[in-house]
């Protein structure tokens, strides 16, 4: 599995352990501004336990018998854990929430509200982590001692590259053209993260390229792969079978690949400098803001005769370096021109994220290359971890410095 991270910025020896043995050993919670009162949309409090958000959402459109789309979430959570969610149910009333039964899931009425709850209302994240036989106390100390003083990395972690970490060779492959490959790396290529049975089929569909033959041994709850499949046997070529897929879908594979060039920058920085907390002309910085007295990521801008101040504000805890998320309006200038290099390995550049296709393309952003310890409530005790990460950071990443070990899941 290659997802971009190839290093850790700590040099001291990891504390070790196991997360996840069990649903309970890994707790998040939602940390929204809810604006109640009165409107069309009725809010629920989640707490569900080895439910995926887009599982639970099907399933409660089901007990509900309304539409998907009636629902709405400010973000995804894993499935091999213990999470509190809140959801929007367009036209819904309080008490259709008392026909909703389903196990291991908890459902509380809050109220309701004029507008859904969409993505960018999630603050951040409130985890609970149980590391089972992990090394205690002094290794703890001094691994926080060496983040505080070089910045915790702000990788994406392996939720973002899909079930098989393939999403983002996907993204590579439409944004180099090669739509036929793209489709069959998507509904084939075999992942040793996944059932037997299902690793075996793919491994032979790989080979055999065979629509036909997939639609026979796929299983019915693989729905996009037997869509694609079935696409091709009523007429349609690669590229006009994903160009079927759901919107969201379609842009989850140039999103993936953005952030697998996002991990290979921010681990050449890791590499180059030791430290996140160096910044140069021609870098950019993000900075933090604090809503219901929780840190935020805000503003980007470019460091130029501001640095000073940027320097500064990097010292206190109110900004951070920032890295790009490449796309067509994207400047690599500066330390950032080494993102040229990473693109030029495929024959890509900034122009390849400008495709005929919307959803295939993508202008650019910035995110962080630092999750702000320094500013976060952070408690380990009798191997427990407990903190508070802004949205888009990942609980595994943070981890990862302090256990030193990467976290893939096998199905069993």
């Amino acid at each position: 599995m290659d997802i971009g991270i190839r290093c850790f910025l700590t040099r001291t020896q990891g504390m070790g352990g196991e997360i996840k043995r069990d649903p309970e050993d890994f707790y998040v919670e939602e940390i929204i501004d809810l604006k109640l009162g009165d409107g069309d949309y009725c809010v629920v409090k989640v707490t569900k336990k080895n439910w995926d958000t887009l599982r639970l959402v099907k399933q409660m459109a089901k007990v509900l018998r309304i539409s998907q789309k009636r629902i709405s979430f400010a973000g995804t959570k894993d499935k091999k854990a213990v999470t509190v969610q809140y959801f929007s149910i367009k036209g819904a009333k309080g008490e259709d929430l008392q026909r909703v039964g389903i196990k291991d899931v908890e459902i509380e009425f809050l109220g309701y509200s004029r507008r859904e709850i969409r993505l960018g209302d999630l603050l951040g994240n409130f985890f609970r982590i149980r590391v089972h036989d992990c090394k205690n106390g002094e290794k703890f100390n001094e691994i926080r001692m060496e983040l505080e003083e070089k910045g915790v990395p702000n990788f994406f972690g392996e939720q973002r590259f899909g079930t098989r970490f393939i999403t983002h060779e996907v993204g590579k492959l439409i944004l180099q053209g090669n739509f036929k490959e793209a489709f069959w790396t998507y509904v084939a290529k075999p992942s040793e993260v996944e059932k037997k049975e299902i690793t075996k089929i793919r491994r032979e569909l790989w080979d055999c390229r065979d629509p036909a033959f997939g639609l026979r041994e796929f299983p019915k709850h693989l729905v996009y792969e037997r869509t694609l499949l079935q696409k091709l046997r009523e007429g349609l070529d690669e590229k006009r079978a994903l160009l079927s897929l759901p919107k969201t879908l379609k842009m989850m594979f140039v999103h993936a690949y953005q952030s697998y060039l996002f991990n290979r920058l921010l681990s050449k920085r890791i590499e180059d400098f030791r430290t996140l907390k160096a910044i140069f002309e021609d870098d950019w910085a993000s900075y933090i803001t604090y809503k219901t007295k929780k840190p935020s990521f805000t503003d980007f801008s470019r460091v130029g005769v501001n640095k000073k101040r940027v320097e500064f504000l990097i010292n206190e805890g109110y900004a951070t370096l920032a890295l790009p998320l490449v796309g067509y309006e994207t400047q690599l200038e500066g330390w950032c021109k080494v993102a040229k290099e990473f693109l030029a390995e495929n024959n890509l550049d900034v122009s390849s994220f400008k495709t005929e296709h919307k959803e295939f393309s993508s202008s650019g952003s910035y995110r962080s290359a630092e999750i702000p310890l320094k500013i976060t409530d952070l408690r380990f005790e009798n191997c427990v971890f407990e903190f508070y990460l802004p949205a888009g950071c990942y609980g595994t990443v943070f981890l990862r410095e302090f256990l030193k070990k990467d976290f893939i899941e096998e199905e069993s």
